[in-house]
């Protein structure tokens, strides 16, 4: 992990400097592939005091992950945003986690040609089925009204083939049925 302090409007002491790569370095024990992390620490002087902005923007497994505080401290401000940050990580560990079994596994295929491998990682297919009870259009709509669905997939009676209901957003209904190209 590589963490860089920047100062825009404001001269980084060593101080700063150690503490803000001290608050970072916290941040490493709830994420473990925590990439670059840049830090701006900035300062302007209002009206009311001085206001003091810390920016942190940290790549996780590439992803970016971006904070801000102002306060009146700069020490203040770096607490609160690494405290941000934090919730930040757990809640990206966290999703990364429920996503786990979303993302099955990976597929790899050799290009002879170009001597090459590649990968690409499947999705999970979730597999339902349907018991083809055969109805007309109306009872297709009720089943689906009492099902609290958008759409339903039925068998149609009058047809005798596999027919699509949904609910447009207006209101109304939608139909489909299948039709052979000629």
């Amino acid at each position: 992990m590589k963490i860089t302090v920047l100062g825009r409007h404001l001269v980084i002491t060593d101080p700063i400097n150690d503490y803000a790569v001290k608050r970072m370095e916290k941040l490493e024990k709830y994420f473990d592939n925590l990439g670059d992390i840049t830090v701006t620490l900035s300062a302007v002087k209002l009206k009311k005091g001085p206001s003091h902005t810390a920016e942190v923007i940290a790549n996780a497994n590439g992803n970016i992950l971006k904070a801000v505080s102002t306060e009146n401290d700069l020490y203040a401000a770096l607490d609160k945003v690494s405290s941000v940050l934090e919730g930040q990580i757990k809640k990206y560990k966290e999703k990364l986690r429920d996503n786990k079994d979303v993302v099955s596994h990976r597929t790899f295929k050799f290009d002879p040609v170009t001597n090459t491998v590649s990968a690409e990682a499947t999705k999970k297919v979730v597999q339902v089925a349907l018991e083809a009870k055969p109805m007309n259009l109306e009872e297709a709509i009720l089943q689906m009204e009492a099902m609290g669905k958008d759409f339903y997939v039925f068998f149609n009676c009058d047809t005798e083939e596999m027919n699509v209901v949904y609910r447009k957003r207006n209101g109304n209904y939608g139909h489909i049925e299948p039709t052979l190209e000629k």
